[in-house]
């Protein structure tokens, strides 16, 4: 085991050595809540059911597993229609706001490709095996099964800076409210190896926020995008416990302009890797060292310097032993 002020990064091969390593809030709570990285079903680029196993034997408490629809998951048959007429995302993206889904059978496809999704990669049987709860953020704000927003509000204020948009105070279920003070896992898949804007534990909490199709929160050029990934989890801070765990058990998304990987927002390679974890309570500070070993600059990273102006902000030196062994974890070669 390798330390970085608190973070932790080491090789895991099963449950049992990742129990070692976990903290007693999370091996002591009566349930836990993990938020896995679920954006797309493309190779190495999701929480796969081999990683999320793993975590689950951990740990043993009753698991909340949390995450919200996206229009990315889908099995290549997506097909959503507004009024009898087939729209596409270029469609959603010019028309934001999510009223229409309950229109004719938009939902109920949004509904299906994710049941699609589960049922694929082994998600349903695991949470059938290990008795998890699923509960899709989504599904739960369109439903309007959601805490006051003036309540969520008052909350996250006594803590952080207001969000830079209210409408963010809406997007906490009540089922999840219900369990507040537990503590919440970011479960982050290693993404973005020596790019410039890697997807780890504090981006993927930015998987909370409802939309399907969240352009509106990236904004132009993705200039809004740091402060909606440091919003949401302001909300989720407020309430829980929030931890970070990092996995690269199998595999890692490696940042690669000509990779074998094509994807709609560009193209990437895959790495494989032989156990690797890295976990920590600050998840500014668990990223930065992740940024460290990824050859990542994690000054460059603006969710990072928001993020530390309101969960508190890394140790460069830290970051710098980092960099200093990142080719025995991340080699380039």
């Amino acid at each position: 085991m390798v330390k970085f002020g608190d973070v932790v990064v080491e090789k895991v091969r099963d449950a049992k050595e990742l129990r070692r390593l976990l903290p007693d809030d999370l091996l002591e709570s009566d349930v836990v809540i993990v938020k896995p990285n679920w954006f797309s079903p493309h190779p190495a680029n999701f929480t796969d059911a081999h990683a999320l196993k793993i975590l689950l034997e951990a740990l043993d408490s009753r698991i909340v597993v949390v995450e919200s629809y996206t229009l990315e998951k889908h099995d290549g048959s997506m097909k959503l229609e507004v009024n009898g007429e087939e729209v596409d995302w270029r469609w959603v993206m010019r028309n934001p706001g999510w009223g229409w889904v309950k229109q004719d059978e938009a939902w109920d496809e949004i509904r299906r490709q994710d049941a699609w999704f589960l049922d694929s990669f082994g998600f349903t049987d695991l949470f059938e095996e290990h008795d998890v709860e699923y509960l899709n953020v989504t599904e739960e704000v369109w439903s309007k099964r959601t805490v006051d927003p003036s309540k969520v509000k008052a909350r996250v204020e006594r803590r952080y800076s207001p969000v830079s948009s209210n409408a963010i105070y809406g997007f906490l279920p009540r089922r999840l409210h219900e369990l507040r003070c537990r503590p919440l896992i970011s479960l982050g898949k290693v993404k973005g190896v020596g790019g410039s804007y890697p997807s780890l534990t504090m981006k993927n909490l930015f998987g909370l926020i409802p939309d399907p199709l969240r352009s509106l929160w990236h904004g132009t050029n993705d200039q809004r995008l740091g402060s909606s990934i440091v919003d949401i989890a302001k909300v989720y801070h407020a309430y829980f416990k929030v931890y970070g765990v990092c996995e690269a058990f199998k595999d890692a998304v490696v940042s690669d302009p000509e990779g074998e990987v094509e994807v709609p927002w560009g193209r990437y390679s895959v790495k494989e890797m032989s156990g690797f974890v890295s976990l920590g309570r600050n998840l500014v500070a668990l990223d930065a060292i992740l940024c460290g070993l990824m050859g990542v600059d994690p000054e460059a990273v603006n969710y990072l310097q928001l993020g530390g102006e309101e969960f508190g902000a890394y140790d460069r030196e830290n970051v710098e032993k980092a960099q200093d062994v990142a080719s025995v974890w991340f080699p380039r070669k």
